[in-house]
């Protein structure tokens, strides 16, 4: 994913079922005019892919920065105040606020 990233702005759709579809930034613009104007949910074709999407299945349009983020979370990592990402079972130290391994000790307050 993030190798995708760095040769074209990519934007994720999310079906129901945990189906993620990958376009170009500039298509997802085309795609959520389309959504926009529409009045009622309906098939629509997704543009150079031959495959259709129910828009009443669509959970949404996210960056790639949210997908990350969502996949991080479902693998048990959690984000501390200043945006660093942490292991499932890393606490914050009580005494020092420094992030403190699964069944370690804190190496400052020890």
């Amino acid at each position: 994913m993030i190798e995708q990233q760095l040769s074209k702005k990519l934007m994720c759709i999310v079906v129901r079922g945990g189906i993620e579809i990958w376009l170009e930034k500039d298509r997802i613009k085309k795609l959520s005019a389309e959504l926009l104007s529409l009045k009622e949910n309906r098939l629509i074709e997704i543009e150079g892919e031959g495959e259709m999407v129910n828009t009443a299945d669509m959970v949404g349009i996210f960056t790639p920065q949210t997908m990350e983020d969502s996949i991080r979370r479902k693998n048990g990592q959690w984000k501390d105040r200043n945006g660093k990402w942490h292991n499932r079972g890393d606490r914050v130290c009580h005494n020092c606020s420094n992030v403190v391994p699964f069944g370690m000790k804190c190496g400052n307050c020890g």
